[in-house]
């Protein structure tokens, strides 16, 4: 005999996704598609990453200059959503220090620069390079709210409010002698929902 019945009121064949109730993961087979609007608040939706490998060098006099090649685009899919972006740089300086700042557009965020003090130099992140042969790590981070679903690109500006070759991935002294350094820089952006 055929088993036409599988529970009250519903004849095999019939179940729809609406009377499911729960579904252990342990069951799922196959590519799964979870709508992103049923992921919860802070879920991670998708990820963008650039690596810079090359060296960089810009000669600033009260400037910035954007680092060709570090930038990451991504495309929101929702307004709502908010964007971390998270940018690992190795610098080096001929002078004693250099600031960083991130970009949505080739603009910097204002919400991530420092407060005003004096004539103090601003950024998202300061180093303070001793020696013109040094390189040094510097990390910025700032959780941006873009208010779009068009293709938004973030990058990074180094510069300070003084005449000084600033670098990304070398030393100012990038001669081949033994003991320069060299690193890589890299940047992610992350949609997250709201």
């Amino acid at each position: 005999m055929a088993l036409t019945q599988v529970a009250a009121g519903l004849l095999a064949g019939s179940i729809t996704s609406s009377q499911i109730t729960s579904v252990a993961a342990s069951t799922l087979t196959g590519t799964q598609t979870i709508p992103r609007g049923t992921l919860p608040t802070g879920s991670v939706l998708q990820v963008v990453s650039t690596t810079l490998t090359t060296g960089f060098s810009a000669s600033v006099n009260n400037s910035f200059s954007a680092v060709t090649g570090l930038t990451a685009i991504i495309t929101p899919s929702s307004a709502s959503s908010k964007v971390m972006i998270t940018i690992t740089m190795t610098v080096g300086s001929d002078t004693n220090y250099l600031n960083a700042k991130i970009t949505k557009g080739g603009t910097a965020i204002s919400g991530a620069i420092a407060t005003a003090a004096g004539n103090r130099s601003l950024g998202t992140s300061a180093a303070w390079p001793v020696a013109s042969y040094g390189t040094y790590d510097m990390t910025l981070s700032y959780l941006d709210s873009p208010a779009t679903t068009s293709a938004t690109t973030y990058g990074v500006q180094i510069g300070n409010n003084s005449t000084a070759t600033l670098c990304v991935n070398q030393s100012q002294s990038d001669d081949n002698v033994a003991g320069r350094t060299r690193g890589t820089s890299t940047i992610t952006v992350m949609e997250i929902a709201a």
